[in-house]
């Protein structure tokens, strides 16, 4: 009985122990997690990086020796303090709002001009800063504010042609000669205007719509920057692909036909995209045994092609890099 009776007793006072032993470690992890919260507080140019034991943000500022005055403001990074939260607090300033001959003085903590006045009681609606709305307030600045309409209209505007310009050595530096005008392209551009005593006070590009885009111009120019190729100057004949050995395979292995031409490779590289006016876009893959300098040789479908053209002068537009 006794021993039963002793038995019991022990392991009734292994349970106590436990449970005291349990709770403690409890309490000790939950004071631990209480005061190991790490928490930012950015105060205009100061930052304090303190331990938070507090369950509220302004215990936590008032723990960390920070002092809201009465316009003050904060705002914090979550719900209530926890690890790595961070507090941003916004000190008031003092702000002048004009409206006329009345002046209003206030203190805000508003970032933005517009922020001040709305704290200022004006209805942002029909009232408007003559200031940046965006604008940073600073300390004892004067807002003018104005009474305003609102006015949306939509205009159409010419858009600038862009040309694609080729660089032609026979021009100084600076001349330009146009190959095709182009065509300037439109958008109508919807605008908001904000009006004050009959003037307009601001106005805000809100939408634009592309009607037109235009056509393409190009120019020869006389300086290689932001060039797409060159322009050369040279004599042209023709040739049908079964002249030569009859094969009418190129010098780079291609087959022969209209868009090939040849060229001297020292003068244009073989593999080069070129462009000749009345013939069209090629590939210079070919070469021949009097294609020497500013010679090239347009291959032509039919031997009455080759005849008609003969010999003549063209430009050759050398697109770069190929």
């Amino acid at each position: 009985m006794c021993d039963r009776f002793l038995q019991k007793w022990k392991l009734w006072v292994r349970v106590v122990l436990a449970g005291i032993l349990t709770a403690a470690s409890v309490y000790s992890l939950s004071a631990f997690d209480m005061a190991g919260r790490t928490v930012t507080v950015f105060d205009g140019k100061t930052k304090k990086v303190v331990q938070a034991a507090a369950d509220n943000f302004p215990d936590v500022l008032r723990n960390a020796g920070v002092r809201l005055g009465k316009y003050d403001t904060y705002w914090a990074s979550t719900d209530k303090p926890e690890q790595g939260s961070i507090i941003v607090v916004e000190r008031a300033v003092p702000v002048t709002i004009k409206e006329g001959s009345r002046t209003k003085k206030i203190y805000t903590a508003q970032q933005t001009v517009q922020g001040a006045v709305n704290d200022a009681g004006y209805d942002w609606q029909t009232m408007m800063p003559l200031e940046d709305g965006l604008g940073k307030v600073k300390k004892d600045m004067v807002i003018h504010v104005v009474p305003y309409t609102k006015k949306v209209s939509v205009r159409t505007e010419k858009l600038p042609v862009n040309y694609v310009k080729w660089y032609d050595a026979a021009l100084g530096a600076g001349e330009e000669a146009v190959l095709e005008p182009g065509r300037a392209g439109e958008q109508a551009v919807t605008v908001e205007e904000y009006i004050s005593d009959g003037k307009v006070i601001r106005s805000e590009v809100v939408r634009t719509e592309l009607l037109d885009e235009g056509a393409e111009g190009s120019l020869r120019v006389g300086s290689e920057e932001d060039t797409v190729g060159r322009v050369l100057r040279m004599k042209a004949t023709a040739y049908h692909p079964t002249d030569g050995d009859g094969r009418g395979i190129t010098a780079t292995g291609t087959k022969a036909g209209r868009g090939t031409v040849a060229v001297d490779p020292s003068v244009i590289p073989l593999g080069a995209s070129v462009y000749i006016p009345g013939y069209g876009d090629a590939v210079a893959a070919d070469t021949g045994g009097a294609i020497v300098g500013n010679r090239i040789d347009l291959c032509m479908e039919t031997f009455s092609e080759c005849y008609d053209f003969g010999v003549r002068p063209v430009e050759v537009f050398v697109a770069h890099g190929g």
